[in-house]
């Protein structure tokens, strides 16, 4: 669907959608986006809201984990 974008909204990637041909072989990805409003965007990050606690939320997990590596790694080398 093609659209003009009203003045303030702005194009967020959402994902991407791999198509297939019609003999069921696969083709081209196209990328999907959503319309935002600009102000959701965020100008240093260019990121909406969501994305930035996304973010920050599977940032979080992963400094957990990675300290877990950390840890039982000098265990092991300690034995």
């Amino acid at each position: 669907m093609a659209r003009i974008l009203a003045e303030g909204e702005a194009l967020v990637e959402v994902g991407v959608m791999g198509l297939r041909a019609p003999d069921g072989s696969y083709t081209e990805n196209v990328k999907l986006y959503r319309v935002v409003s600009a102000r959701e965007i965020s100008p240093k990050s260019g990121m909406t809201k969501g994305e930035e606690a996304a973010c920050t939320d599977i940032a979080a997990v992963l400094a957990e984990k990675f300290g877990q590596y950390i840890a039982g790694t000098r265990k092991a080398a300690a034995k």
